[in-house]
């Protein structure tokens, strides 16, 4: 073992060869976060959630649970058969659509639709303020 691979395993930066052939492999490092921006808890909302079904618009009740720029989690009734499906809120204010991507969809204990979702650009800002703020009520 050369000095300087003896400073680095006195440093515990490195374990010498015969050591790590009984532990074995290391143990893979853990990644952080895949999100590229952080989530928050959405504020009391009432809130839709739609997709064409041919030349009709189906939209149902849903709700935010959280919110980042690059996406959300919103609860619903209904799974949408679509991958892009648009959200807007009702309450506490109305707001503008915003078409969004289908990502994860899953079903909850109690029978409601968990619908993880992508924005394809970034997050409308007034949707994005709106489902932060803390200060109103539905």
């Amino acid at each position: 073992m050369s000095a300087i691979s003896r400073l680095l395993f006195a440093l515990g930066w490195i374990s010498p060869p015969e050591q790590d052939s009984c532990w074995g492999e290391r143990p893979p490092v853990k990644p952080s976060d895949r999100r590229s921006s952080p989530r928050h808890p959405a504020s009391p909302n009432e809130a839709n959630i739609g997709w064409w079904a041919g030349e009709k618009f189906h939209s149902v009740a849903g709700k935010f649970r959280d919110i980042s720029s690059g996406g959300a989690l919103i609860l619903t009734r209904e799974e949408p058969p679509n991958k892009h499906v648009w959200i807007g809120l009702v309450k506490p204010v109305e707001t503008r659509w915003c078409p969004t991507r289908v990502v994860r969809v899953r079903e909850t204990s109690v029978g409601l639709i968990e619908i993880g979702l992508a924005f394809d650009a970034s997050c409308d800002s007034n949707l994005f303020k709106i489902l932060i703020q803390r200060d109103h009520l539905v």
